[in-house]
C-alpha cells in the first residue's frame, strides 16, 4: 500500500503494490498519461508506465510489487528518496504537458520516499 501526502510525496515500502490516481483531466480530450521514476542521478528506474484516459477525468496507475521492488533502499539507510514525473500527451496531437503536483512550480521535484521491505510475501503471483 502507498500513501500520498498533500504535497504529492508518495510513501511506500519496497515491494508493496498500490494505486496512483490522477484526477482533473479534461474529459473532452483523449490523452495518454505517462508516469516515470528516476533516482537521485536522474537515471530512469524501470520502464515508464502509461495509461489512456479514454476521455475520462481520472486515470489510475497500478504500481505492482515487481515495479516497486526496483526501488531499492541501501542496507545502511532508513529510506531512499526517488523522484517521479507525470506527463499528459494529447492523442492525435503533438501537445505534451508535464504536470505540476500540488503547488509545484518549475524545478519542483516530486518525491517518492521508499522504506525497506519488511516482509517478502508472495512475489511471483502464486498463493
Amino acid at each position: 500500500m502507498l500513501h500520498i501526502d498533500d504535497e504529492g510525496t508518495i510513501f511506500l515500502y519496497q515491494g508493496d503494490s498500490g494505486e496512483l490516481v490522477l484526477n482533473g483531466l479534461n474529459k473532452d480530450l483523449n490523452c495518454t498519461v505517462y508516469f516515470a521514476v528516476q533516482d537521485e542521478n536522474r537515471n530512469p528506474v524501470g520502464s515508464e508506465l502509461q495509461v489512456s484516459s479514454g476521455s475520462s477525468e481520472d486515470v489510475m496507475f497500478v504500481l505492482t510489487p515487481e515495479f516497486t521492488d526496483l526501488l531499492t533502499v541501501p542496507k545502511n539507510k532508513p529510506y531512499k528518496v526517488y523522484y517521479y514525473g507525470l506527463k499528459v500527451c494529447m492523442n492525435n496531437s503533438s501537445t505534451e504537458d508535464t504536470l505540476f503536483i500540488s503547488n509545484g512550480t518549475y524545478g519542483t521535484l516530486n518525491k517518492i520516499v521508499v522504506y525497506p521491505r519488511k516482509v517478502k510475501g508472495v512475489t511471483d503471483g502464486s498463493v
